[in-house]
């Protein structure tokens, strides 16, 4: 897996919102807003399931996600995922949910271990692969 640097970790939070897009088996996308997700360590960034109906379907299905941020720098990271729905993180996904103002489902967590990233911003080096 990649480690992902501070600053595009930093990226990532200053947006909090982020677009995770996923595919099923016939490569039909899907793409939605997540806003409940943290980064775990430097290669981890685990998701909320609160209403992850295709999203989650296709995660079963091929195990794979991707994510873009922009704002302070666009960046594009590719993870290999699967859904924990027990253990340290299942349980502070359930906390992150629950413990809210307004309290969500906390079905399970996606854990997105990254292995690409990209420069997504346009100009010279769009598109290049940083790590």
């Amino acid at each position: 897996m990649v480690k992902v640097p501070d600053n595009i970790k930093e990226a990532f939070k200053a947006q909090r919102v982020i677009p995770m897009a996923t595919a099923n088996g016939d490569g039909v996308p899907n793409v939605i807003y997540v806003g409940v997700w943290w980064w775990e360590d430097e290669e981890t960034l685990c998701v909320v399931n609160n209403y992850l109906n295709k999203t989650l379907a296709n995660v079963r299905e091929n195990g794979r996600v991707c994510f873009v941020c922009y704002g302070n720098g666009s960046y594009q990271i590719k993870c290999v995922a699967e859904e924990a729905t027990q253990g340290p993180l299942y349980e502070k996904a359930r906390e992150l949910a629950t413990k809210r103002e307004r309290p969500l489902p906390g079905k399970s967590a996606v854990v997105c271990k990254v292995s690409e990233i990209y420069q997504s911003s346009g100009g010279k080096g769009a598109g290049d692969r940083i790590a």
